[in-house]
């Protein structure tokens, strides 16, 4: 675990960059998930709880809500994201594979849309039971299945036949989503690294983009932002823009993104 997780430098590539948009577009809709999450996780009586992967702190207020006495604290890998948190709670960069916690270090762990980019989820797992306290309770949201949808193949389409480069994250260091995917992978994923009492959920993730919103969310994060950023200004002003005039006559229910949400909840025993 000392040598961190092998794709490190990607993922600060892929988020360093987004803050921004990512606080603005996408930040609030993970955080609805991380709000069903809390629903059943027992933070009552905490009184240290960790978010792991905490992003740009959108959960924070609410984990601390529901556990008024504790101190929360954030950690995240990409420092850029940590310093637009709310600075009211003690924020730690932190490879979650590199654990920089002691042992017993607190009551709960709560970690949404983190896991599944570190390529061995389960060691960040064994090293949060280890810093947990016996009868402490983790809980954790992940991506499932997958999140294609018309407008986006339509997009990503676009861009291969205008011969965009590809994403330059996709030829680096694999992540863990294949191995967290499913209730059943990360049901065996809490059991190996020593949890009980292990629930598990699958939530369907429904959004309905308008076009206007689907573009700023193509042009500002994930890989279509990234394979844009590998043009020159005016190359990649215009494979937008054509790409923007051909999603344009797409059906409305086009733009309607599904995908599948993980949620698990589990004991430290």
């Amino acid at each position: 675990m000392t040598e961190g997780a092998a794709n490190a430098e990607t993922v600060r590539g892929m988020y360093t960059p987004i803050v921004s948009d990512y606080e603005e577009i996408w930040a609030p809709l993970l955080r609805e998930f991380g709000l069903r999450l809390l629903e059943r996780a027992r933070l009552d009586g905490a009184e240290r709880v960790l978010d792991l992967g905490c992003g740009v702190g959108k959960l924070l207020p609410d984990i601390a809500e529901r556990a008024p006495d504790a101190v929360v604290t954030g950690c995240d890998l990409v420092e850029a994201m940590l310093r637009v948190a709310p600075a009211r709670y003690p924020r730690v960069v932190m490879d979650a594979t590199r654990w920089a916690f002691a042992p017993d270090a607190f009551d709960a762990v709560v970690s949404t849309f983190m896991l599944f980019h570190l390529p061995t989820p389960e060691a960040a797992l064994s090293a949060a039971r280890s810093a947990m306290r016996q009868g402490g309770e983790i809980a954790i949201a992940v991506w499932g299945t997958g999140e294609s949808f018309p407008a986006m193949t339509a997009w990503d389409e676009i861009f291969d036949r205008l011969e965009v480069p590809p994403d330059p994250a996709a030829s680096g260091p694999t992540d863990g989503r294949e191995l967290t995917n499913s209730t059943e992978k990360m049901a065996n994923l809490l059991d190996a690294a020593g949890f009980a009492s292990i629930e598990t959920e699958s939530v369907e993730w429904l959004l309905r983009w308008d076009l206007d919103r689907f573009l700023e969310w193509r042009r500002g994060m994930g890989p279509s932002r990234r394979r844009l950023a590998s043009l020159g200004p005016e190359r990649r002003e215009a494979v937008f823009r054509t790409a923007a005039d051909e999603i344009a006559g797409l059906d409305p229910d086009d733009f309607v993104h599904r995908d599948e949400v993980v949620m698990a909840w589990a004991g430290a025993s």
